[in-house]
């Protein structure tokens, strides 16, 4: 009951984060989370709902967010890239932390500490970047590297701090077994996700083609893939992030051949997709600014309160940015191409996830240093692209004029419609309730004008088949010329993805008034 009550505290705090961010979008999403964390720590009758987290519990967590990674992966990308995945998922993370490890051991931290919490640093997080970089255009020159190193370098990175938490619990660095573990972890991952992906896809295409559609068994067995891949491949000790990249990979590749076969099912599915990966990935920095503040309150208690903590963090990362410099620069990458990849390695949930993995092999001081190290690392991952991408990304539309814009242009647009049901007649009450329709296309009705409408339609009977018909074929008509004029006005420049986006709503409409099933 209390890993239930702590799923939903942490569940209703991600919900909140996403009203809140709505009203600050110039703030990133991944800062309210840790804001929301951290009020609901500093909050004790909160705090007590929530119990202490644990590895398992983590990444079943972060396994679906980066199967919807690998999901949103095409597979000839995969394919054409991958002397570059080899070389950012394998060297820059095996020399990233050999280099950054001996710096910090330099620093006075125990080796196999040091080089433990250098290995806790390695993944990046595709989520993370693109959440930072929202309202910029990222090049694509650094967009592919940084989006192929997210998917693939969480596998190389959880074998090595595998390896180095040995290490610290018993003093010995077996390379040669960490090197074995490897390559049987990697290859019997990807082996395992493509086997359960193709037994899926199968799955599915055999209902299909034997007129199963069975939509909802369809959405919950989408859902539950990720998580019993992953559970499935470390059940026989390969890695189960590889795992679900791989399944995700070839989730796209069904997809993508397969989206008009029911394109409302298709649809629904996208949707749920999104919903699933936004509340997930808020769960990970709710979880992170909780973590944080019930160390700093421990770290008091016990009066062990140290600042070397904060100069390993910082030191961890201004390293490997210069490690990711040099990168960029060695892959013939311009200075601003190599600065845009090297803050661009954002950390996020598998980087907090390989803490709560490596918790058995420490000690709990040595654990809450870790995890203070690392949240540090996070947020300064965070906070630089934060402040320097807006200086050398060129910007999209800001969020304030893309508003105006698109209202604009949804009051022309549904100003046609309403001059074509103006010409047309109807009875007076279907009349009312088709501009009522057609004015709340554009949120021009007020909350009177809602309640007057509701009241309206419970006093009077419902309209009969004559009057429905009525009504649908005159919002048929309007929704038809609210087309055709976005149809006129999307060879204007730049205005093709506000075009789409209400061509997408009116098409929507027109799908839930002739759908049988909704009305």
């Amino acid at each position: 009951m209390t890993v239930l009550l702590s799923l939903i505290t942490v569940i209703m705090a991600a919900m909140f984060s996403s009203f809140i961010a709505a009203f600050i979008p110039k703030i990133s999403i991944n800062y309210v989370n840790i804001a929301v964390g951290i009020t609901i720590a500093l909050i004790a009758p909160l705090n007590h709902l929530v119990v202490p987290f644990s590895a398992e519990f983590f990444m079943y967590i972060v396994a679906p967010l980066i199967y919807f990674e690998g999901q949103a992966t095409q597979v000839n990308l995969v394919r054409n890239s991958l002397v570059q995945i080899v070389s950012l998922c394998i060297i820059l993370v095996v020399v990233s932390m050999v280099i950054t490890g001996s710096l910090v051991a330099v620093l006075g931290i125990p080796t196999a500490i040091a080089f433990l919490v250098a290995a806790i640093s390695t993944p990046t997080d595709a989520t993370a970047t693109e959440t930072v970089s929202e309202g910029l255009k990222m090049p694509g020159e650094q967009k592919l590297p940084l989006k192929m190193e997210s998917l693939f370098n969480d596998a190389t990175s959880i074998i090595l701090v595998g390896a180095t938490a040995i290490w610290v619990e018993s003093g010995n660095f077996h390379y040669r077994s960490a090197m074995l573990d490897f390559l049987k972890s990697a290859f019997g991952g990807v082996l395992i996700g493509i086997a359960i992906a193709l037994i899926m896809i199968t799955f599915r295409r055999l209902m299909e083609g034997n007129n199963v559609i069975a939509a909802n068994a369809q959405v919950i067995l989408f859902i539950t893939t990720p998580f019993f891949t992953y559970l499935i491949a470390e059940e026989v000790h390969v890695s189960g992030i590889l795992a679900v990249v791989c399944a995700g990979l070839m989730q796209n590749s069904e997809s993508t051949n397969s989206r008009f076969l029911h394109p409302h099912h298709f649809y629904n599915w996208i949707a749920i997709n999104n919903l699933v990966q936004e509340i997930l990935n808020n769960m990970v920095f709710v979880i992170l600014g909780i973590m944080f503040v019930r160390i700093i309150k421990i770290d008091i208690a016990s009066k062990i309160v140290s600042w070397s903590w904060l100069i390993v963090a910082v030191s961890i990362y201004l390293v490997n940015l210069l490690i990711r410099f040099v990168y960029g620069k060695l892959s013939r990458m311009s200075n601003r191409g190599s600065l845009i990849f090297s803050i661009g390695g954002v950390r996020g949930a598998v980087t907090l996830a390989l803490v709560f993995l490596i918790a058995d092999h420490l000690t709990s001081q040595q654990f809450r240093q870790v995890v203070l190290v690392e949240t540090i690392v996070i947020v300064l991952s965070m906070l630089m692209p934060s402040f320097i991408f807006p200086f050398i990304l060129p910007h999209k539309i800001s969020p304030k004029k893309a508003k105006r814009q698109l209202a604009v242009l949804r009051n022309e647009m549904v100003a046609e419609g309403l001059e074509v049901v103006e010409k047309i007649y109807l009875p007076k009450k279907v009349r009312e309730r088709v501009l009522f329709d057609l004015q709340d296309q554009r949120t021009a009705n007020s909350v009177g004008d809602f309640w007057q409408q509701w009241l309206r339609s419970n006093q009077h009977p419902q309209f009969n088949a004559q009057e429905r018909e009525l009504e649908q074929r005159a919002l048929r008509w309007a929704f038809r010329a609210e087309r055709e004029y976005l149809d006129m006005v999307s060879q204007r420049e730049n205005m093709e993805e506000y075009v789409f986006r209400l061509y997408n709503d009116t098409l929507l409409a027109e799908s839930i008034l002739i759908d049988p099933d909704l009305s």
